[in-house]
């Protein structure tokens, strides 16, 4: 029997394990990160509280079958030893498992070099820990809003930013747009729908550039005007503003910054602009095409190496009509069925059969019961769409009871409302330490307003304003927050260059000074003190 690593926990790993079980005498070994699979096609739904977040939580023991599933991070590959290292999350033990075969679906990791400030600042919707942490921080700032009375921070709080107009961006930004039209009508009747502002930000010239064909970089497929153009429309009634041909300059905890110029003021930042190739595999001496995915031929194993498949975002499966096939979880799913039936052929001693597989629909959802998409090249649009598409997304739901459970929360928020319990999402740790950036011009902390924080500069250079001058300057190493500002006197502390800063709560910087002071002098003198305790220069 000839055993089998399953590199990830996604749809191509799901399906890979179904058609192994179905097909041949297989010992497999599922390694993912985590013990669930989430459906993302469902994030912006769980963010707007239509569906409850366990709904689009699949459970590894039981979509996996009787595969053995193993709760790991992978820590690197050995190819020629054909070990695989992993680490156990709670203190970082290690293991190692041994495979005849391998298949690679490790999927693709969030792009954090796009701009300054995208990965201190921006909920990514790539894991599920940041898709829950934007549901419970828009419900937060709708409780604060409610009670602000500053004008500008009020606007600054209902202000949802929505970096990249592709399927995910589109669609977020649709159901937050609903959900502010919702939410001002019922719950909040303190906050104005005209005061939420839902901004959508895309380099192209308009949204859905899937649509546009542009899915294979090697193949053009047939492109829906229309659909984008109902899509925009659609988008702009329910209160998006679109900002198309712009890009992201840079983003900080107050202000997203723009290619053109402009800069706005909000608390909410999210990034949809791209992916990069998982960096376990980045080390490897696989071959690689131009976006970083390993190259695999016409039945999905690697070139060069017979015990190794892959399939999904990670890899550059060949288009039976040309090109590559796109990245997005029907393809995976289809690439699973195709790699689980032949590395069970090949463990049978049989010939593997090339990938033929197709996907013949495409669509989105952008809020208010409205959808786009094209079945077999035939365009549709509007609720006949939506139902269509959710009929799709329920058949990726891979756990009966998970669809079970989706079907339930459809049901019922109808007459019930949206859930907008926030589960946690303001309870902030006081042992938690942040990085911040901020963009040169901006102001970092004011003594006007209340200041829990302590600032540690590890990057540029800041200005300390006093009576609306510059008073002295804050280089890598110094600190501030309420109680050195107000020693010195000092009305604010603005960014001259880009900043970056590691943010500590106050009394645990206090806290962490007393112990470094206490400590072995030598190491506090030499490394550690003066980060916490220098004193600013005077600008010259």
């Amino acid at each position: 029997m000839k055993r089998v690593l399953v590199l990830g926990g996604g749809y191509t790993a799901v399906h890979a394990c179904k058609a192994m079980r179905a097909g041949g005498d297989v010992d497999v070994t599922v390694v993912t990160r985590d013990n669930f699979l989430c459906a993302h096609g469902l994030i912006s739904e769980m963010v707007t509280g239509r569906v409850m977040p366990g709904s689009i939580l699949n459970p590894a023991r039981r979509i996996f079958g009787r595969a053995h599933v193993h709760v790991g991070e992978i820590e690197r590959i050995d190819l020629d030893d054909r070990r695989v290292h992993t680490t156990r999350h709670i203190d970082g033990a290690r293991f190692e498992l041994e495979y005849d075969e391998a298949l690679l679906a490790l999927g693709t990791s969030e792009n954090l070099d796009a701009y300054p400030g995208l990965a201190e600042h921006a909920y990514k919707l790539k894991s599920f820990e940041d898709c829950f942490a934007l549901r419970n921080h828009v419900i937060e700032m709708f409780e604060l809003a409610d009670i602000e009375r500053d004008p500008e921070e009020r606007r600054r709080l209902l202000t949802f930013f929505v970096a990249g107009g592709g399927f995910a961006g589109s669609e977020i930004a649709g159901e937050l747009a609903d959900l502010a039209r919702l939410l001002t009508s019922r719950e909040y009747r303190g906050i104005k729908r005209e005061e939420c502002r839902v901004v959508i930000v895309h380099p192209g010239p308009t949204l859905l550039p899937e649509l546009y064909g542009s899915g294979s970089l090697e193949r053009k497929s047939k492109s829906f005007p229309k659909l984008v153009e109902y899509a925009m429309r659609h988008c702009e009634r329910l209160g998006v503003e679109l900002m198309l041909e712009t890009k992201v300059a840079g983003a900080t905890p107050n202000e997203v910054y723009l290619s053109n110029g402009e800069h706005i003021p909000t608390r909410t930042i999210v990034s949809t602009v791209g992916t990069k190739p998982s960096p376990i595999l980045s080390g490897l001496p696989l071959p690689f095409d131009e976006r970083g995915r390993v190259r695999v031929d016409a039945v999905m194993r690697v070139q060069g190496r017979e015990e190794l498949w892959a399939g999904g975002d990670c890899a550059a499966v060949p288009h039976p009509k040309g090109g590559t096939c796109p990245p997005t979880a029907l393809w995976a799913a289809m690439h699973g069925k195709y790699v689980g039936r032949n590395i069970a052929r090949a463990a049978a001693g049989k010939a593997p059969q090339p990938f033929r597989g197709m996907i013949r629909r495409q669509g989105v959802s952008l809020g208010r019961r409205t959808a786009v998409s094209e079945v077999s090249g035939i365009p549709l649009r509007g609720k006949v769409s939506w139902l269509g598409h959710r009929a799709v997304v329920l058949t990726l739901i891979p756990s009966w009871d998970r669809r079970l459970r989706l079907l339930s929360d459809w049901t019922l928020w109808p007459l019930v409302g949206r859930d907008i319990v926030q589960m946690g999402g303001g309870q902030h740790s006081a042992y938690e330490v942040r990085r911040h950036v901020y963009q040169p011009g901006e102001t970092i902390v004011e003594a006007s307003r209340p200041l829990r924080y302590v600032h540690v500069v590890i990057e540029g250079e800041a200005e300390v304003m006093r009576n609306g001058e510059v008073a002295t300057t804050v280089g890598p190493g110094g600190h501030f927050g309420r109680k050195w500002l107000e020693q010195q006197g000092a009305d604010a502390v603005r960014a001259r260059t880009l900043v970056r800063t590691l943010v500590l709560h106050a009394d645990q910087a206090n806290v962490l000074q007393d112990v470094l002071l206490s400590s072995e002098p030598l190491i506090a003198k030499t490394m550690l003190r003066p980060a916490l305790v220098e004193e600013p220069r005077e600008r010259p």
